[in-house]
């Protein structure tokens, strides 16, 4: 007997496929803001890019496929006879999206009494057969329905047989006769009470469709995954076929994990599905009946189920926590505070549950016996991802507990919540490496806890989450996001590449988290073995639906996967609600977009708005409509410009770095990044901005911290650069910022907006190599295919301004394979990298991978193959393997570690051995270090090649160095 993977229990009576998840939603008052145009009501129903049907009954559209014994099989579309005849007789059909209900067959006649018509269902195209998908939770295969069909008549299947997702139905005769089908229905049961499924409360549009099929996408897998509170599959498996009767939630409908299964309540699947509900639907009554359902359950220690009712699943502290965040997010949403006061013992309890866990050093520890977590490596100990979770857990529980006028709980919290931070920055950031370790022994630098401590803000400087987020792009393949904390290693989970996304939008990297969206989720909705319409539980590193999920187990439909939904409308568009009282802000995160709209709705009414953006224009301009009772604050992004200017309903608003007073408007400031107007009153507004000049959405180094060889000096501070046409123009001494210049511009922290990498020290200029970066070969023109051998590192653009791919063999040379443009209006090209070789730049090698490199403490260390590379800070022998450097860049792939020598980049001069005297006249910057570590600092008539005449700063104790000039 064939034994399913998804049946068999480890110690916790829990089985692997039942080994959930983690979450990560919008907290009230942790959040970002956007701007948006002002659509009517009607532009949210019946989008275009709507997969939601727009009644209850749904047809087939098309015939996948049919056996020769199948007359017209397509004939059933149109409402004629098709007829299948014998006991070989077998017709897949198509309803071109997962859909979930009860199937209604037609027939006008049969050749005799008790021919049986077999009905079986598949979400994949993988696992179209006789035996349906598998989705009961057993040990052997769904199977199938039977319909006895004697003539004329129909058939409808049991309800307690509804098939919650599916997008494939094959009918297959088993008897010798025949049959005349003439029609097939189905009574679509998903996201009960709505007659009009496409009904949505909310909406969201952008000048990319791509994009706008993304949102609608993760709106309907939600709306999969809602379901009436007595559709639920039954646990144990039933000895054969499967059953959707079991009772998962308290009123008519509740949120569930997936369609096909397992339509049951799981907290840490909420964290992704809760906001995405809210974003689209806005349903919030499912939402709280599933977290209800937790609270109704609850042990007297306060811990709640990580598996819902029927499974009743204990032990994971994480999964009890998210339902803590949850209970935040649904009351920002609704401002339900009946509800909120008639749970708020419970709420209390499971937050002691958690804090009863924690340490004298702050930090939560997780015993074995709580353990229990989405598919990832156990989170034992002093765990990131708990302690993330938790962090958000304390902060929205303490605006909670000022709803309930609980100060001493909002006190013990907030201060339980500071001491997190510090302990967690102080015990499980890694410096060399720039990630966080999964706990303080481990090699593992997880993407879910990575992703939490940046989106819940329990980072302590905008330069960990840049680092973070820097380090994610490493592990990017040409699907998506590799998950290194995955049980089984080389998988991309789309849970935490949920929380990843809002991570990039949170620091700011916003051109990448739209990437990241196009690649992962759009070969979710492109692949062939898809639903084209839902989104995935799990993918592996080719693609492919997840094996370690059970084969046909893993669920296509699957809430956690809908990271993108909320992640568009919160920061893309950049409408967030921030508490009941009808707060929100309303800041853009425009990536490489140039217009979007939207809506969210408060409890006091929809608030909607557009924003659109002209580069050759430099303005940016936003209407809004917010309903009375509503507060909002509005940010204008400045793309780095530093002369914005901005006017509301025709008034300025802000000139010249100060906010100038507007009706309606009751304050203003700014960031650098964005100028905020706070204090916005209920009303229409009109807002536009001009002086906003964005840059390109280039890369130029796949290492950091380093101008990339081939870089030329064009003039030190103060004077001025001239390219040869648009070239990338590097500014900095040791650390760089860049831009794209057409003309010249004058070497100066304003002309970077203002932006100083190397403050207090005397900077230069550095203009790009013409073509491609150095290391990198021709290999297309754009609009073509670049062919090579193997995993290589690909760039496409020209004259420094790149955007990087990993790719297996070919790249179509397009914006579309990169995911942007990086050099708008301008002919490009593909760039491959040396297969074999060291990084560019004085780089040799010193171990390959799986060996040691014994380097001094402070010495760079670059780790990879093919043109991917990663690079991190030696603290003595680094053992060369993805667990010291915290990224695989380049999966599948053998690599090697490799050490740097001479000449920092842009420092081409030698002036001096180390004790020594760097003699020049007037004012220079000097590299003093050796190997790749250097510090720089300005001189003038020249220094002694000390360490003490640079502060006492040694980059590299123990090795002879020198001092270096520009």
């Amino acid at each position: 007997m064939t034994t399913n993977a998804c049946s068999l229990k480890g110690p916790s009576g829990v089985g692997p496929c039942q080994r959930h998840r983690v979450y990560a939603t919008a907290l009230w008052g942790v959040a970002l803001l956007a701007i948006v145009a002002v659509p009517s009501r009607a532009s949210a129903r019946g989008s275009p890019s709507s997969y939601s049907p727009a009644s209850r009954t749904v047809v087939p559209i098309r015939v996948h496929s049919a056996t020769s014994s199948v007359s017209a099989p397509q004939n059933v579309l149109s409402g004629a006879a098709t007829r299948l005849s014998g006991s070989n007789a077998s017709v897949v059909y198509d309803f071109g999206k997962e859909v979930g209900g009860l199937v209604t067959l037609s027939f006008s006649g049969a050749s005799g009494a008790g021919q049986q018509l077999g009905l079986a269902f598949s979400e994949s195209s993988l696992y179209i057969g006789k035996d349906s998908d598998l989705s009961n939770g057993g040990a052997s295969p769904d199977g199938a329905l039977y319909a006895s069909v004697s003539g004329a008549g129909t058939y409808t299947m049991p309800t307690d047989k509804l098939r919650g997702g599916f997008r494939y139905l094959t009918l297959f005769l088993t008897t010798s006769g025949w049959v005349d089908l003439t029609g097939i229905s189905l009574n679509f049961t998903p996201a009960p009470g709505k007659s009009n499924p496409q009904d949505y409360a909310n909406y969201f549009a952008s000048n990319d469709p791509l994009l706008d099929k993304i949102w609608y996408a993760g709106a309907y897998t939600v709306q999969m995954n809602t379901i009436g509170s007595n559709q639920g599959r039954v646990w144990g498996p039933p000895a054969s076929g499967w059953q959707n009767n079991a009772t998962v939630g308290v009123g008519t409908s509740v949120l569930v994990d997936g369609a096909k299964r397992d339509r049951t309540v799981w907290a840490g699947d909420l964290g992704i599905a809760l906001p995405t509900q809210y974003v689209s639907t806005n349903d919030t009554v499912s939402t709280r009946n599933a977290i209800a359902m937790l609270f109704q359950a609850q042990r007297p220690s306060g811990e709640l189920q990580w598996g819902g009712s029927p499974f009743n699943l204990w032990g994971s502290t994480t999964y009890s926590m998210w339902a803590l965040i949850g209970t935040a997010s649904y009351y920002t949403y609704s401002g339900d505070k009946a509800w909120l006061d008639s749970i708020w013992s419970k709420y209390k309890l499971t937050m002691n549950f958690a804090l009863s866990q924690v340490g004298t050093n702050g930090l939560i520890s997780i015993p074995k016996a709580y353990r229990e977590d989405w598919a990832r490596v156990y989170p034992e100990g002093e765990n990131i991802e708990a302690n993330a979770i938790l962090y958000a857990a304390l902060l929205g529980g303490a605006q909670l507990a000022d709803v309930e006028n609980d100060a001493a709980s909002a006190s013990a919290w907030r201060t339980r919540a500071a001491t997190l931070k510090s302990a967690v920055n102080a015990r499980l950031w890694n410096p060399a490496v720039g990630l966080y370790r999964d706990n303080p022994t481990s090699t593992l630098y997880p993407q879910d806890g990575n992703s939490l401590a940046v989106w819940y803000k329990l980072t302590d400087s905008p330069a960990k989450d840049a680092s973070i987020v820097r380090a994610f792009t490493a592990r990017w393949n040409h699907i998506g996001a590799l998950t290194p904390e995955k049980n089984d290693g080389g998988k991309i989970g789309t849970f935490p590449g949920s929380m990843e996304l809002q991570a990039h939008l949170t620091a700011g990297d916003d051109v990448n988290a739209l990437i990241l969206m196009r690649r992962e989720w759009g070969h979710m909705l492109s692949s062939p073995i898809g639903t084209a319409s839902t989104f995935w539980e799990g993918m592996d590193y080719h693609g492919s639906l997840d094996p370690a999920y059970g084969g046909s187990f893993v669920s296509a439909a699957h809430g956690w996967a809908s990271g993108p939904t909320f992640a568009l409308t919160f920061y893309v568009l950049g409408l967030m609600p921030l508490g009941p009282d009808g707060r929100y802000q309303f800041i853009p995160h425009p990536g490489d977009l140039t217009h979007v709209e939207g809506s969210i709705t408060l409890p006091q009414g929809l608030v909607s708005g557009s924003w659109d953006y002209s580069a050759p224009a430099g303005t940016f301009t936003a209407k809004l409509t917010s309903p009375a009772g509503s507060s909002g604050t509005l940010g204008v992004p400045t793309y780095g410009a530093s002369n914005v200017s901005v006017t509301v309903n025709g008034a300025t608003a802000w000139s010249s770095g100060a906010f100038r007073s507007v009706p309606g408007i009751s304050g203003g400031s700014t960031d650098g990044r964005y100028i905020y107007l706070t204090g916005v009153a209920p009303g229409t507004y009109t807002l536009a901005a001009s002086g906003v000049v964005a840059p390109p959405p280039f890369t130029v180094s796949m290492l950091p911290n380093a101008l990339p060889p081939g870089f030329t000096l064009c003039a030190a501070e103060g004077g001025t650069c001239t390219p040869n046409g648009s070239q990338v123009l590097a500014y900095g001494a040791g650390a760089y910022v860049y831009r794209l210049i057409s003309g010249p511009t004058p070497c100066t922290t304003a002309s970077f907006g203002g932006t100083d990498p190397a403050y207090n020290v005397l900077k230069s200029c550095y203009l790009a190599p013409a073509g491609g970066p150095v290391g990198f070969t021709a290999c297309a023109a754009e609009e073509g295919t670049c062919t090579f051998s193997g995993m290589r590192q690909v760039a496409y653009g020209r004259n420094g301004a790149f955007r990087f791919q990993v790719a297996n063999g070919s790249i179509a040379c397009t914006n579309e394979a990169f995911g942007t443009d990086p050099l708008p209006n301008a002919s490009k090209s593909c760039y491959v990298a040396s297969a074999d070789a060291p990084p560019p730049g004085n780089w040799s090698r010193c171990a390959i991978e799986g060996n040691s490199c014994t380097v001094p403490s402070g010495q760079p260390l670059a780790f990879g193959a093919n043109g991917a590379f990663w690079s991190v800070t030696a603290s003595g022998t680094t053992i060369c393997n993805s667990g010291a450097f915290g990224v695989d860049p380049l999966f599948g792939t053998a690599k090697a570690c490799y050490t740097q020598s001479g000449a920092p980049a842009g420092f081409g001069t030698l002036c001096s051995a180390e004790k020594g005297t760097c003699a020049f006249s007037g004012q220079k910057t000097v590299a003093y270090g050796a190997n790749g570590a250097f510090v720089y600092k300005t001189f003038t008539g020249g220094t002694p090649c000390t360490a003490a005449a640079f502060g006492g700063a040694d980059p590299l104790y123990g090795v002879a160095k020198s001092c270096y000039l520009p």
